[in-house]
């Protein structure tokens, strides 16, 4: 019986259970994987079935049946692409590109924006409309736009369609980045399934350092934190405007420890698989401006929505005002990626505003110069910023993110710091920890990297124990699920 049991949680889908990559389940099985990986990686039909099989299972896992969705999108977006390819006709080419576009974002609509369009619309006319039990497919957002971008690509004639639909499925399913990014271009994928697999003990050892990084960050200082933010959150009105002030910097580091940690893992997975799928955060915290900040923050997302939206909508090329239309509503079209939610819509525009009101000054502020004191101010006011929007990204609703205001702006009571700092201390040394890291000199992170590489194995051994110890030591009763799971 035991062992049915310990059968049923490794491959059966438990709906409150979603397979993560900071969870033991998770090691144990890659463990597995990657064993047989090692002894086929050179044989290309044999890894290419063996990886989407798994990542089939890795997504069933997350998601269920739902599985079929991913399997269906990759399917008829494989077929457009090559029809649009074969035909000379431009209408026909646009039909299919339409089909393309309006089969995947229908899915992703459904899914995603049906209760939110309802309850938008029946708000109007009255309060006591009932949401629909509809369940949002883990990864939905990614592998949609991931499809998308390559639809797109082969129709503007960047790429040429593959002809080899295990590459594409391959492309689209690859469980490490499958269901929270980074969103993936075809044209930087698909050669690499071209070539052979060659991995060397230094990848393998990069991709154990970013795997070891991303859990330390997840696991210990985003899952630790966030247990104090979320008291805060689910009640701002009980605490004084200190300590909201406190959870909604501790927010501030957990999205980043939570999203960068998942992308490092990813990373990290597929570097050990010999796949490099290019880099997602760049100490975004360390941004001098907002432009700046979204060149740092999620690129792969930053790049899609600038490559497919804003260029395609004209970007700058057609004068000042339509610039700024063109940011807003590219980071509007953002913000409502994120979340079926007003809020995130909010979140999304006030990012284009920002972005709009920093081209404008554009010009005024490279004369001003750039010593440490601007250089100060320029990161202070961005910073702050993106912490002042986060509170929206958070809060439950908007009477939330009011009250969370409002208790900081009214009820700033210092009296409350000793109380938090004597009974708050771990969270506080890790979200010093996390700051820390997040605002590392890039060299400093890339030689860490180098001495890990080159440890011997008994050090590495080390490490990955003590990660794995504190992993154990903070996390709460249950594995968190990341943060972009609900995008």
């Amino acid at each position: 019986m035991e062992l049915l049991n310990i059968f049923s949680e490794l491959f059966l889908y438990h709906k409150n259970k979603p397979l993560l990559f900071s969870s033991g389940v998770f090691f144990i099985l890659f463990t597995i994987f990657i064993v047989i990986y090692s002894q086929i990686y050179k044989k290309k039909i044999v890894y290419l079935l063996y990886v989407i099989a798994f990542s089939f299972f890795f997504y069933y896992k997350s998601s269920g049946w739902y599985l079929f969705i991913l399997v269906f999108t990759s399917v008829t977006d494989f077929s457009f692409a090559i029809l649009i390819r074969k035909t000379k006709n431009l209408l026909e080419k646009r039909i299919f590109l339409f089909l393309s576009i309006a089969s995947s974002l229908g899915i992703l609509i459904y899914f995603k924006y049906t209760n939110f369009f309802l309850k938008s619309f029946y708000e109007i006319i009255e309060d006591n409309f009932q949401l629909l039990d509809i369940f949002l497919p883990i990864g939905i957002s990614f592998y949609t736009f991931q499809s998308i971008s390559y639809v797109l690509d082969v129709y503007w004639e960047k790429i040429k369609p593959t002809k080899n639909f295990l590459h594409y499925t391959f492309y689209l399913s690859f469980f490490p980045q499958l269901v929270a990014g980074p969103i993936v271009k075809a044209k930087d994928f698909l050669p690499q399934l071209k070539k052979e697999i060659i991995l060397t003990n230094k990848m393998v050892y990069n991709g154990l350092f970013l795997i070891l990084v991303g859990l330390f960050k997840k696991g210990v200082i985003a899952d630790y934190i966030s247990q104090y933010n979320d008291l805060i959150f689910l009640n701002p009105s009980g605490y004084s405007g200190f300590e909201n002030l406190m959870a909604i910097y501790g927010y501030t580091l957990q999205i980043y420890c939570d999203f960068s940690g998942y992308s490092d893992m990813a990373i990290g997975l597929a570097l050990i698989m010999g796949f490099n799928l290019g880099e997602n955060f760049n100490f975004p915290y360390k941004a001098q401006n907002i432009t700046d900040f979204w060149r740092r923050w999620h690129i792969s997302l930053s790049s899609w929505l600038k490559n497919y939206i804003y260029i395609p909508m004209g970007g700058n090329r057609k004068g000042k005002i339509k610039q700024y239309r063109n940011l807003f509503l590219t980071m509007f079209i953002g913000g409502l990626w994120h979340g079926a939610n007003w809020k995130f819509v909010f979140w999304g525009g006030l990012h284009g505003i920002g972005l709009a009101v920093h081209k404008f000054f554009y010009n005024f502020l490279n004369k001003i110069g750039n010593n440490f004191f601007i250089k100060f101010i320029s990161w202070f006011l961005t910073f702050h910023f993106v912490i002042f929007l986060w509170i929206f990204f958070r809060a439950d609703s908007f009477d939330t993110a009011e009250k969370i205001i409002y208790q900081i702006i009214f009820d700033m009571n210092f009296n409350f710091a000793f109380v938090f700092f004597e009974n708050r201390i771990f969270w506080i040394i890790l979200v010093i920890t996390g700051f820390l890291i997040s605002f590392l000199p890039e060299k400093f992170n890339k030689k860490m990297q180098i001495y890990f590489v080159k440890s011997p194995y008994l050090i590495k051994a080390f490490i990955f124990l003590i990660i794995v110890q504190l992993v154990i030591q903070f996390q709460s009763k249950d594995v968190q699920p990341f943060i972009y799971f609900q995008f």
